[in-house]
């Protein structure tokens, strides 16, 4: 009489269970991934400045060290001192608009990407203006789809 190989059979038998496990593997690792949902950033300090016509504006919309600060606000005419950044902690952000009045109205932070909304009024004065805020850069590797510091 044949021998019959058992092991072929108990293999066989545990494959449902073998895909069963792998199955559940992924799912708990789908959920595992989803990002949190979208959250609103304030501002923890802003400052303003202007730029005349003609002079090439800041071309950066985030920043990422102290060196870029100071060229961005010296660029920008801003008053005063240039303040230290911890830019371990915080990031600046930056808009420059033809408009006397420059807000980031928006900051919202989704799947590490910050995506900022601006608004500016319509009157087109004689020079642009520049608006820099500083946020806490936690969870940020992105700012509007870019690398932070472009």
């Amino acid at each position: 009489m044949a021998k019959v190989d058992r092991s072929v059979s108990v293999a066989r038998s545990s494959l449902p269970h073998l895909a069963l496990a792998v199955l559940t593997a992924a799912i708990a690792l789908h959920h595992g991934s989803v990002q949190a949902k979208p959250s609103q950033l304030k501002p923890l300090e802003s400052w303003s400045g202007r730029v005349p016509l003609g002079v090439p504006p800041p071309l950066q919309s985030s920043l990422a060290n102290q060196e870029d600060f100071r060229r961005v606000w010296a660029q920008c005419q801003v008053k005063g001192t240039v303040p230290t950044i911890d830019f371990d902690r915080r990031l600046v952000l930056v808009a420059v608009r033809r408009g006397s009045v420059v807000r980031f109205q928006r900051l919202t932070l989704d799947s590490g990407n910050l995506r900022t909304g601006v608004v500016e009024t319509p009157d087109m004065p004689p020079y642009m203006t520049c608006t820099i805020v500083l946020v806490d850069r936690a969870g940020t590797t992105k700012v509007n789809g870019a690398p932070i510091g472009r």
